[in-house]
C-alpha cells in the first residue's frame, strides 16, 4: 500500500504542477490578447489631448478664423452669393426704364423729332454754334485738362497697385480652406475638422469638440471615396496622415503639399489592425 501511495503521490504532485502551469499559460495568453491585441481596456480609457493651433509664418488668430468659417459655412456662403445676385437683376429693370424715359424727353426737347411721313424736321437754330462750342470744348479739354486726366490715370494705377498688393497679402495669409463635421460609422464620432493653409503649409485640424471611442492602432486617413463608402472602397485610394493623437480633443496633422483635397475629401479615423472605420467627415471647400 505504501509503495502504491509512494508511486501515486509524486505523479499527482507532478500533475498538479502541470495543471498549474497550464492555467498560468492560459492566463498569460488571454492577458496578451486582451491588452495587446484587442486592447479592450482602451475602450474604457479616454486619451484626451489639447494641442495648440498650428504655427504659420504669418501670425493669425486660428480660433477666430475657425469660428468665422463655422458661422459662414460653405453652404451659407453659396446662398449669400446667389442671394446678392437677384437684387442686382431687379435693379437693372428700373434703370433701363428710366433711361428710355429720359431719352424720349431729350428728343422732345431738342425739337428734332421725325414727322409722320418719315421726314426729319429742321434742326433748331443755333445747332451749328452748339457744335462749334463742343469742338472748342473738346480741344480745350485736350490741352487744358490734360494734367487732370493724367492725374486721374495715375490715381487709378495707384489704386490698382494697392489692390494687387492687398490680394497678394491675402494669398499669403492664413485661411480656412475646407470644413467638415464628423459622423459615426462603426463607433460614435463627432466634432469639427478644418483645413488651414497659408499657401505654403497645410494642416488638418480636429477642433476641441472632436470625440470618438478609443481603440487600438487608430490612424487618420484621407480618402477619395465618400464618407458613406464601404471599407473596400475607402482603402482603395487613401493617404495616411499618421496616428490619432487622442480620441478626445484638438490635434493637428500635416497634409503634404502635393495632396489634392478636392479628390481626397473624406477624413476617417481608421483602425488599421482590424480594418474598422470609427468615424468619417466630408471636407467641403469654403467659397
Amino acid at each position: 500500500m505504501r509503495r502504491l501511495l509512494g508511486k501515486l503521490i509524486p505523479r499527482s504532485t507532478g500533475g498538479r504542477w502541470a495543471a498549474g502551469l497550464g492555467v498560468v499559460g492560459v492566463i498569460a495568453v488571454g492577458t496578451y490578447l486582451v491588452f495587446f491585441v484587442f486592447a479592450f481596456h482602451l475602450y474604457f480609457v479616454d486619451e484626451v489631448v489639447d494641442e495648440e493651433a498650428p504655427e504659420f509664418a504669418v501670425e493669425a488668430d486660428i480660433d477666430e478664423l475657425i469660428s468665422e468659417a463655422l458661422e459662414t459655412g460653405p453652404v451659407a456662403t453659396t446662398a449669400a452669393v446667389s442671394g446678392s445676385t437677384e437684387p442686382a437683376d431687379d435693379a437693372e429693370g428700373p434703370a433701363e426704364d428710366q433711361s428710355m424715359s429720359v431719352g424720349e424727353h431729350d428728343v422732345e426737347s431738342d425739337g428734332s423729332t421725325e414727322s409722320d411721313d418719315g421726314s426729319e424736321a429742321a434742326e433748331p437754330a443755333g445747332s451749328g454754334e452748339t457744335e462749334a462750342t463742343a469742338e472748342s470744348d473738346a480741344s480745350s479739354g485736350s490741352d487744358g485738362s490734360g494734367g487732370s486726366t493724367e492725374s486721374a490715370e495715375s490715381g487709378d494705377s495707384a489704386e490698382a497697385a494697392e489692390s494687387g498688393e492687398s490680394e497678394a497679402a491675402d494669398d499669403q495669409g492664413v485661411r480656412v480652406a475646407y470644413v467638415g463635421s464628423f459622423g459615426p460609422r462603426s463607433h460614435p464620432a463627432e466634432g469639427t475638422a478644418v483645413v488651414l493653409t497659408d499657401g505654403t503649409q497645410t494642416f488638418l485640424r480636429f477642433d476641441d469638440d472632436f470625440a470618438t471611442d478609443n481603440g487600438p492602432d487608430l490612424n487618420v486617413y484621407l480618402h477619395t471615396a465618400g464618407p458613406d463608402a464601404s471599407v473596400d472602397d475607402l482603402v482603395g485610394d487613401f493617404i495616411d496622415l499618421g496616428d490619432l493623437k487622442g480620441n478626445i480633443g484638438a490635434q493637428n496633422f500635416v497634409i503634404p503639399g502635393d495632396v489634392d483635397l478636392d479628390r481626397y475629401s473624406t477624413v476617417s479615423v481608421w483602425c488599421v489592425r482590424f480594418r474598422v472605420v470609427f468615424g468619417t467627415a466630408e471636407l467641403a471647400p469654403m467659397n
